[in-house]
């Protein structure tokens, strides 16, 4: 029980573990430790998942709950393409409670099995608990790596711009260096 216990945390704190969630009843491959997204709730017993695989069917009529823990909430049902088992829901609007689970995935733990690659282990989904992932921590890498990316953007922008216009500057043959320049470039500042 140790053992699982430690490949558990692993699986759903260290990236470089691999493994893959499967159906119960078919073993078909539903999403994987990378596309986990949410804390288990634990009213509903789901896990919820960024991304699935083709094997999960969207159902295209939404459904309403008229009792239980979705009660008020309308959701689209997850099938699984292989054996047709309902997998769990998606969520389409539903009380503040259950927001935070609005567009994701979520499948019901006793459907699913949770295969570890590099161990060759297979857990059922029942016995499993889920950490709480620390999304804020994950989000600001994000923002910190899109700051990076749109620097440099503006940086190969303005490159570009800059080649563009010596090009056209070396098309026209431009005796001047300031007559082939863009315009705002080639003002000359007063001193009022």
């Amino acid at each position: 029980m140790a053992v699982r216990r430690r490949l558990l945390q692993q699986f759903f704190q260290d990236p470089e573990i691999d493994g893959a969630i499967m159906c119960r009843g078919c073993y078909a491959v539903l999403s994987d430790s990378l596309h986990l997204c949410a804390q288990e709730e634990r009213r509903l017993r789901v896990l919820a998942c960024f991304k699935v695989t083709e094997d999960v069917v969207l159902e295209d009529s939404l459904r309403v709950g008229i009792d239980g823990s979705l009660l008020g909430c309308t959701y689209n049902a997850l099938y699984c393409r292989s054996c047709g088992v309902i997998l769990g829901f998606n969520l389409y609007s539903s009380s503040s409670d259950l927001a935070y689970l609005r567009g994701f995935f979520c499948l019901f733990k006793d459907c699913i099995l949770c295969y570890f690659l590099t161990t060759k282990t297979t857990i059922d989904g029942s016995e499993m608990t889920f950490p709480a992932l620390n999304l804020n921590r994950k989000l600001s890498k994000l923002k910190e790596q899109l700051v990076i990316i749109h620097v440099r953007l503006e940086i190969l922008i303005r490159r570009l711009e800059e080649l563009t216009w010596q090009n056209m500057g070396d098309k026209q043959g431009c005796s001047s260096r300031t007559a082939c320049l863009k315009p705002e470039r080639a003002r000359i500042k007063s001193n009022n």
